[in-house]
């Protein structure tokens, strides 16, 4: 019977005679198993029915929409529903991330072409990749004096000649005779001994950078060298992008459920004038500020969860591409293994030895063709050595700075603390006051005040960590830590993670110190990859 109610339904479209049945099987003494099977034939036919039945107006195509025109429409109400359920927190992220893009867009054609920090030296190390498909390399200062004296040519990469008129935004190595000849100058004479000049000095950086370049490069070929530029520059805006993104996801991995810190640490990175800056330059320091800032985040999420696999394997990639964007991350190792040995456990030494060995055979798997270059070209793994050999400018004599006394200079400090707020325009716009307003000044006090902050927090969560651990129970510990303000009571991981943001800073700052006892040109912004953990801190 019940089939050929089944056929009867298909014949004619409708599911009355069909439902009447299902509805006679419920009277007692009815059949259980033939009710189920009535019961699945009306499921079925109804699906069907619901797939076949007419649509209004269907002899009407003109009324009928297009499947592009709903799924436009379907997008947009997804779109909106998403925008409609998102959070503050991600609401206010993606206005700041619109607003930062906005200001990178604007800081790129507002500074003047290749006022950026090292712009020329980026572009010509660019151009060899590109159109040579290698890297530029340092010149060996007795080779190039033997062959100079033989006959007069030059046999180092060097800068474009149509860069000449930029000569005076590069460091002192070609910036001699800037004002006295129109034709671009290779070498020079002091204490009756040739040097080159113009050589490509950012030849010793990794080549990870360049080769991202690459294909924009390309593209923009036929454009004039500033219309490049401005492509260019426009290009780093989105590894600014990333480095707020990271700083968003790194406070949220550590502090879930502080909105004020979800809010105000992305924000600072992003109107930090110095990190805008470096957003919107031809230059590597935004790449591996924003790799780095990714291997932050990841270990603040393996301290979360006990550094999974997966997360330890993304760690040593990370970290292989900052350093393969620039030298200045090279420090990062060291956060890593300060962060797996406390937050694995020190006596746990086989699970953080195992898992520190997969995060560096990754890393060292990404970069070692790059330093055995090095080493084979320069016999270091740097090239700074040579790079010291050529600048004839650079602490040639006298006695070279330390740590200490680098650190103990108030000079020192005070044009460190210049740079990290600003030095734009190679120099030549510093930012200073707003008026007669001491804006560094300003700047500075408020950096104290908030040092001061952070150690009031530090006491205040140890009395509050002292007293919980002194509970007598389990419920007398919860009711102390309910009484608590949640940003004093913390898990171990959470305090492990801001000692790591303290590390990082350190660190970061020393690399600067050791820097400078070499080379007189170190800066603020090579702790810059140190930014997330500073604007946690801070």
């Amino acid at each position: 019977m019940s089939l050929r109610f089944v056929r009867r339904i298909i014949e004619t479209g409708t599911l009355t005679p069909h439902r009447q049945q299902v509805r006679s099987l419920d009277t007692p003494g009815h059949d259980p198993a033939r009710a189920a099977r009535a019961a699945r034939a009306t499921t079925l036919i109804e699906q069907r029915t619901s797939i076949t039945a007419p649509v209004d107006g269907l002899d009407n195509q003109n009324d009928v929409a297009s499947p592009t025109v709903r799924n436009s429409v379907s997008i947009r109400t997804r779109s909106l529903a998403a925008i409609r359920s998102a959070t503050i927190e991600h609401k206010f992220l993606a206005l700041l991330l619109i607003l930062f893009v906005a200001k990178g867009v604007a800081i790129s054609f507002i500074h003047a072409p290749y006022t950026g920090h090292d712009e020329v030296a980026h572009y010509a190390y660019l151009q060899i990749v590109a159109d040579e498909h290698r890297v530029p390399t340092l010149p060996g200062l007795q080779e190039w004096r033997t062959v100079h004296a033989a006959d007069n040519n030059f046999i180092h990469d060097r800068m474009p000649a149509e860069f000449w008129k930029y000569c005076r935004r590069t460091t002192i190595d070609w910036s001699p005779g800037c004002g006295e000849f129109s034709n671009a100058i290779y070498a020079m004479t002091l204490g009756g001994l040739y040097f080159p000049t113009g050589w490509i000095y950012t030849a010793n950086h990794p080549p990870l950078y360049y080769l991202v370049m690459t294909p924009l490069y390309w593209l923009t070929d036929d454009l004039s060298i500033e219309g490049q530029l401005y492509a260019l520059r426009l290009a780093a805006i989105s590894f600014g992008v990333l480095t707020v993104l990271f700083a968003f996801l790194t406070v949220r991995t550590l502090f879930p459920r502080d909105r004020f810190l979800a809010v105000t640490v992305p924000a600072l990175v992003a109107f930090q004038p110095q990190i805008s800056y470096e957003a919107a330059m031809l230059n590597n320091d935004i790449l591996a500020i924003a790799f780095t800032s990714a291997v932050i985040w990841l270990l603040a999420r393996g301290l979360r969860s006990g550094f999974p696999i997966r997360t330890v394997a993304l760690i040593g990639f990370c970290y292989g591409l900052a350093v393969l964007s620039k030298n200045t991350s090279l420090t990062t190792g060291g956060i890593i293994a300060f962060a797996m040995l406390f937050g694995l456990g020190v006596r746990h030494w086989r699970a953080w030895l195992l898992k520190g060995a997969l995060a560096a055979s990754i890393t060292v798997l990404m970069i070692w063709p790059w330093y055995l270059f090095m080493y084979r070209t320069y016999g270091d793994f740097t090239g700074l050595a040579r790079i010291h050999e050529l600048q004839y400018w650079n602490y040639q004599s006298g006695e070279l700075p330390t740590i200490w006394s680098q650190l103990t200079s108030l000079q020192f400090f005070w044009m460190r603390w210049r740079e990290t707020w600003g030095e734009f325009g190679w120099r030549l716009i510093p930012l200073g006051q707003v008026g007669n307003w001491p804006l560094l000044r300003t700047l500075l006090w408020i950096t104290i005040i908030a040092m001061l902050g952070i150690a009031v927090w530090a006491v205040r969560f140890y009395r509050v960590d002292r007293t919980i651990r002194r509970a007598t129970d389990g419920a007398e510990a919860r009711s102390i830590a309910e009484r608590a303000e949640s940003i004093f009571v913390l898990e171990r991981w959470q305090v492990i993670g801001v000692l790591t943001m303290g590390v990082t800073c350190i660190l970061a700052y020393a690399a600067i110190l050791q820097f400078g006892t070499t080379f007189s040109l170190t800066q603020a912004r090579y702790y810059f990859p140190a930014i997330v953990p500073a604007a946690i801190l801070a």
